[in-house]
């Protein structure tokens, strides 16, 4: 066995969430190279939870409902059909859809027989196409793939000392205890 000592509970949270500060912080100055209002910028918060039995972690990002536009190229206009940003629009806006609601547009489509979860997703293109000037932005995902290898090599290190721990436990017991006479 090597002279390296166990990785504890504690050394393990704190690699975690020194970690998701990384990806954090990388994500970040991808979004602050954009011309967008700060926003998601400001609230993207991350969290490293102990899951309830204590077995693993949750590793988590929270930001805004909008970050997950602008890793696609969607909002201000844009929307998203056959897989690329064009200048279109929602049939149902996502206030509508919340509220149960329908516009003149979508009570035409369902008259045409459409389902109503078709007119949900629906989208259209405006007809005066122009140059698309919104693009995908990946500005969380890439950073967490390529700092994965990272986490991986953390959660190996720290799964294996804790069986590496159990395993010694185990040996200790099935050994015969002699007795002092």
């Amino acid at each position: 066995m090597s002279d390296e000592k166990l990785m504890t509970v504690e050394e393990f949270d704190t690699a975690l969430k020194k970690w998701a500060a990384q990806i954090s912080s990388l994500s970040r100055n991808t979004l602050f190279q954009t011309h967008g209002s700060g926003e998601l910028f400001r609230n993207l918060h991350d969290y490293v939870d102990p899951i309830k039995d204590n077995t693993g972690r949750r590793v988590a990002f929270k930001f805004p409902r909008h970050g997950v536009f602008r890793h696609y190229g969607a909002g201000r206009g844009y929307v998203i059909i056959n897989g690329k940003p064009v200048r279109g629009y929602r049939v149902l806006s996502l206030r509508e859809i919340a509220n149960k609601q329908t516009n003149a547009e979508a009570q035409e489509l369902l008259k045409q027989g459409y389902s109503m979860r078709y007119v949900r997703s629906a989208k259209k293109e405006y007809v005066e196409q122009n140059r698309i000037a919104r693009k995908p932005l990946n500005w969380l995902d890439q950073h967490i793939t390529n700092n994965s290898q990272t986490l991986t090599d953390l959660s190996v290190r720290f799964y294996g000392d804790q069986s590496l721990e159990t395993l010694l436990k185990q040996i200790e017991r099935i050994k015969i205890v002699k007795k002092k006479l």
